[in-house]
């Protein structure tokens, strides 16, 4: 964690899948800032000349222990949890954290990277949410601060804890004195957000994810195609959700396509562009660009089965006790969906000789 300050005003604009937040930070303030948020901006040469001043913010934040704890006696209970590692995935896995703090008698609060805080909503024990940067002066308005910028994939080779586990033991909690039970929560969803599965409710709805940002964790286009054909052929009586965003490759969704012929002339149908019109070529499947999260999660909660790789949609179907086959690369399931007991997975060792593998590569190693 880093405290950034400003000459000059600076507009910057953060950006995920689920949305994002452009941000306005005023001069000679003081505000906080994740490491990678800091490298992100730092490579901007224009943000770099009106920066003023970077400190480390690690320092003069104490390490929270709940045995090291004796201030709720005196009234100073309000904890600030953040887990910087990124993924929608990773923020489910947290929730029960915050649940176990908020029944030891802590005051929670969470604070999440832009994008993230939807991740939170209707989560009655958590008392606000903070997107990072925030201003400092907020930031130490809190009695203790739970800050993990990187919590899963410690372990290059190796199984790994899980995630919970990790959080909770460095925080002075025994991960085993917590039943499994609590080790997952479930989201809670408006009634508008679960008005928004209606148009699924009289159809049996399955759900594939193509791939995740992480093209180690993911088939190849052509293959992930093929597999999402064979669920079609083995599943007829499912309507299969393939979901897709603008982050996952579009050869992923090309795959899935083919021209749309004419009838009549046995060619292929064009619009007004002079463009081929192309249709889905595998029968009882709706190509979905991801609507908002939490929609997409309250219809998550109606499916009969999902098909993920180690991606978001093993968490929203996990936290919820629907059905999940994980179609897993070299990292090992049991760091990630120890706790999920309706997750099947299929693991391949096969691509990392010393898997399992938690080593995160945007692409391939040599």
């Amino acid at each position: 964690m880093n405290i950034v300050r400003f000459h000059e005003p600076v507009t910057l604009s953060f950006r995920k899948s689920a949305g994002g937040s452009t941000m306005a930070f005023n001069a000679h303030t003081d505000f906080v800032f994740s490491n990678a948020q800091l490298d992100r901006v730092m490579q901007d040469e224009n943000i770099r000349n009106r920066t003023l001043k970077v400190s480390r913010l690690d320092n003069l934040v104490p390490n929270f222990h709940v045995n090291n704890s004796d201030t709720r006696i005196q009234g100073k209970n309000r904890v600030l949890v953040y887990n910087g590692s990124g993924g929608y995935g990773d923020q489910i896995i947290t929730w029960p954290l915050t649940l176990i703090l908020a029944q030891a008698g802590y005051e929670v609060h969470v604070m999440v990277d832009p994008g993230n805080q939807t991740c939170w909503w209707n989560l009655p024990w958590v008392k606000s949410i903070h997107v990072l940067p925030m201003q400092h002066e907020i930031f130490k308005m809190f009695d203790h601060h739970i800050l993990f910028d990187h919590v899963c994939n410690m372990i290059e080779h190796g199984v790994n804890p899980h995630p919970l586990d990790i959080m909770l033991a460095k925080i002075g909690i025994n991960p085993d004195t917590i039943p499994s039970q609590l080790k997952v929560v479930r989201p809670q969803f408006t009634a508008a957000e679960m008005q928004s599965t209606l148009p699924y409710r009289e159809r049996q709805i399955a759900i594939y994810q193509f791939a995740s940002a992480n093209p180690v964790r993911n088939l190849p286009p052509q293959d992930s195609a093929f597999m999402l054909k064979k669920l079609t052929e083995a599943f007829p009586q499912f309507t299969w959700m393939a979901l897709y965003d603008e982050f996952i490759p579009k050869e992923y969704v090309q795959a899935c396509l083919e021209p749309e012929i004419d009838p009549e002339t046995n060619e292929p149908k064009k619009n007004d562009k002079g463009e081929p019109m192309m249709r889905v070529k595998f029968p009882n499947v709706i190509l979905l660009f991801v609507p908002n999260l939490r929609e997409l999660w309250a219809l998550t909660s109606q499916a009969k089965i999902v098909v993920s790789p180690d991606s978001m949609m093993v968490h929203a179907a996990g936290c919820q006790d629907v059905p999940c086959v994980g179609l897993w690369g070299p990292y090992s399931p049991a760091s990630r969906v120890k706790y999920y007991t309706n997750h099947h997975p299929i693991p391949n060792t096969s691509v990392c000789p010393q898997a399992p593998c938690g080593h995160y590569l945007p692409t391939f190693p040599k």
